[in-house]
């Protein structure tokens, strides 16, 4: 039972502990009453749920669609591998990189000035619209990566691909296309393996704090950025109104997720009536759309990045030229300058990611398979909590702690960040891992320790590695931990781009979003780098 508790501890505890406090100090009646009297409320709660909704709906259909159409072709393999460093691209960094292509004096502004003869920038609302249209294309275009992802894992497993061969086979005796297959009946059965990942996108959208500060809208902002703005105030009246803001959005989550509970068992049943119509339908070049838009996704990420690196080094650029007329190192010497900021940031992701497998492997070990299944809510709940919400409970826990303010205080709320993700990445390659191996070890003699030390690590490197580098993208990313539970006394790459973005320094933040971006994207690499050593080589090699 030791070894139960530790993950208990520094995981279960918090949480439990936290969501009461957030809750008792969200329950003011005077910050009730002020919030309501708001007069930016009705809109942002509007803004809220429809980015919210909007950008949930479109990234899931358009995730379904491409695998629809891409799956089993030449198509799929380069998708599967591009989703990866698609993932490692953060949030922010893509917002600051999508903001310098769409702005009105953005490289668009820029392609289109010379034939439609401008010389001022347009006045067009892409940045800061009021309609949030912006962040609805950053969320859409990150959270693709993510449903994707979450997709290509569960028609990876033995289980699922054996039998969606057998489905995909019977369809076709039947006269259907593949297409029509997987909407008939592929799709109703595997989306309930997706409800999860799905819920956290939801989630996300819905509580997004750093996007939104980036990228729009900002008066009124969303209801989360309203909830935001109070916690940071320093009169308390204002700060429980934040809070009380932070309550809201949970209550607005557990509602949309009520409604599409009940709008899919309602769905189900019209769902299997279109499939068993016997209705075959014609293709009209779905798969080569599909393609399309694929390339298109991967054009816009390529773009995104290259902007990225090019306003880092960017002097004077007027509009509407299309090349800077100057370069100017200016930005990274400012990075130069305050390098702690990326020492902290690669601490911070190696020691809570560290900790994190540290946490995720002990549970794996030691626990029963029943305790497993049943703490899965638990490690996944932080996915689908609004952050708000938990960081408010968390920092009044660790103000009795004197943790607020700390670099332990960083690394916990860091850990406890990365942990489900970690969980969430290592947790399929380890449940199906063959037991025959560890009692084939026992029976010769060998303790659970060598056997593990000598055959289960080294035959699951590459699931941990991937898990790892999981881990050290979400704490690079982490903003609002970082400014919650550091009160502002450290800054990380993250919180640099964020502060600065919104501000309007477009070009340190871009020097800053490239750091953003670099750091996981090393360590993917390096998983990439100890998957391809951990393959089998080739006989004839």
């Amino acid at each position: 039972m030791g070894a139960l508790a530790a993950p208990a501890l520094l995981f279960a505890l918090p949480l439990a502990a936290a969501l009461p406090v957030a809750l008792w100090i969200g329950v003011d009646g005077r910050a009730w009453r002020a919030l309501v009297a708001d007069p930016l409320l009705p809109r942002a709660l509007w803004l809220s749920v429809t980015i919210a909704v909007v950008s949930s709906v479109l990234a899931t259909a358009l995730a379904l669609w491409l695998v629809t159409h891409l799956h089993g072709t030449r198509s799929w393999q380069r998708m599967t591998r591009a989703v990866g460093p698609m993932l490692a691209l953060p949030h922010a960094a893509f917002a600051i990189g999508l903001a310098l292509l769409v702005m009105p004096a953005g490289l668009i502004a820029r392609l289109l000035a010379v034939p439609l003869g401008w010389t001022v920038p347009p006045d067009w609302p892409t940045v800061n619209d009021p309609n949030g249209v912006g962040l609805m294309l950053v969320l859409v275009a990150k959270e693709l990566p993510f449903v994707l992802w979450n997709l290509v894992a569960v028609l990876a497993r033995p289980e699922v691909a054996q039998q969606l061969r057998g489905w995909l086979a019977g369809g076709r005796t039947l006269g259907y296309r593949d297409s029509a297959i997987w909407w008939r009946v592929l799709w109703p059965l595997l989306l309930p393996r997706l409800a999860w990942p799905l819920l956290a996108v939801l989630a996300y959208s819905l509580t997004v704090v750093d996007l939104a500060l980036i990228i729009g809208p900002a008066s009124p902002p969303t209801l989360a950025v309203l909830a935001w703005q109070g916690l940071q105030d320093g009169d308390p009246l204002r700060n429980a109104e934040g809070a009380a803001a932070a309550v809201l959005l949970a209550f607005v989550l557990a509602g949309l997720v009520a409604l599409v509970t009940m709008l899919a068992i309602a769905g189900g049943r019209a769902w299997r009536r279109v499939g068993s119509n016997g209705v075959r339908t014609r293709s009209l070049g779905e798969r080569s759309m599909a393609r399309l838009a694929w390339w298109l996704m991967l054009a816009l990420y390529g773009t995104v990045a290259a902007l990225i690196a090019l306003s880092s080094l960017t002097g004077v650029w007027t509009f509407p030229w299309l090349a800077p007329q100057s370069w100017s190192m200016g930005a990274w010497a400012q990075v130069l300058d305050g390098a702690d900021t990326l020492v902290l940031s690669a601490g911070l992701g190696v020691s809570a990611t560290a900790a994190a497998l540290a946490l995720a492997l002990l549970w794996f070990e030691a626990t029963p398979p029943g305790w497993d299944r049943r703490v899965m809510p638990l490690v996944l709940a932080p996915l689908v909590i609004p952050p708000l919400l938990m960081l408010t409970g968390l920092y009044r826990l660790a103000l009795p702690l004197r943790l607020d303010g700390t670099l332990a205080g960083l690394a916990w709320v860091h850990t406890l960040a990365a942990l489900p993700y970690v969980f969430v990445a290592l947790a399929p390659s380890w449940r199906s891992f063959d037991v025959r191996y560890e009692h084939t070890a026992l029976a010769l003699g060998r303790s659970r320790a060598a056997f593990w030390w000598h055959v289960k690590a080294p035959l699951l490197a590459s699931p941990m590695a991937a898990a790892l580098a999981v881990g050290f993208a979400v704490s690079v990313a982490q903003y609002l931990p970082t400014q919650f539970i550091g009160a502002g006394r450290h800054a990380t790459v993250t919180t640099e781009a964020v502060t600065l973005a919104s501000g309007g320094q477009r070009h340190t933040a871009a020097a800053f979003a490239v750091l953003q971006a670099l750091l996981p994207a090393i360590g993917f690499g390096i998983a990439a780098w100890v998957a391809q050593r951990r393959q089998p080589a080739h006989p004839d090699a």
